[in-house]
C-alpha cells in the first residue's frame, strides 16, 4: 500500500476478484495488484472512511453520493449492491459519523 499513501484521498473503491484487487481512482484511472481484498481492508481498518459493503468492494464513504435500500451510488456513477450482512453497520457508521449522504431506503 506504500505506493498508494499519498493518493488515498483520491481512491473511490477496491474491487477484489480472487488473489487481485482493482482500485479505482477520482480521475478514473484504474490499478492492479496483486494482493487480496482482506489485506486491503487489514491496512485500511484504522481509516473509518474506508468500509467494506459486501464480499468483493471496499468504498470510500468520502465519495458516496447516495445509499439506496440495496445498492450504493458512487460519485463516478457505479452503483454497488450491498450485503445484507453489512447493510445495517454501513447505516449506523454513516448515520453516526453524520457524514453528508442522501438515503433512499424506501
Amino acid at each position: 500500500m506504500k505506493k498508494l499513501k499519498p493518493y488515498r484521498q483520491n481512491i473511490i473503491s477496491f474491487v477484489g476478484k480472487s488473489n487481485y484487487t482493482t482500485i479505482n481512482l477520482l480521475d478514473g484511472r484504474q490499478a492492479i495488484y496483486a494482493k487480496t481484498l482482506k489485506k486491503f481492508e487489514l491496512e485500511l481498518s484504522e481509516q473509518k472512511q474506508f468500509v467494506r459493503v459486501s464480499k468483493s468492494v471496499i468504498v470510500n464513504l468520502s465519495y458516496v453520493d447516495k445509499i439506496n435500500r440495496d445498492t450504493i451510488e458512487l460519485c463516478n456513477g457505479t452503483s454497488i449492491k450491498i450485503s445484507r450482512r453489512r447493510k445495517i453497520f454501513l447505516y449506523e457508521l454513516v448515520y453516526d459519523n453524520q457524514m453528508p449522504v442522501s438515503f433512499a431506503l424506501f
